[in-house]
């Protein structure tokens, strides 16, 4: 049997939760600050334009969320 899938979340879907832009969540994804999991059809060599998808494992963002609300208090 095969394990459960991990739960992803998309750009948007992030950046809701996190209350910021869509630009803020790409940015901290090319800075290494959020980890993400591109997948499906990369671009062929010399096409400029990245390709495939970005996930965000939804246990980053309530972590994230959990640890802002420790600071809030």
């Amino acid at each position: 049997m095969l394990p459960a899938a991990q739960p992803l979340l998309t750009v948007g879907e992030t950046a809701v939760a996190l209350r910021v832009s869509k630009p803020t969540v790409y940015r901290w994804i090319a800075n290494g600050d959020l980890p993400a999991i591109r997948y499906g059809q990369l671009r062929p060599e010399g096409d400029t334009r990245r390709g495939g998808a970005l996930r965000i494992p939804r246990d980053v963002v309530m972590a994230l969320l959990s640890s802002s609300e420790e600071v809030a208090s």
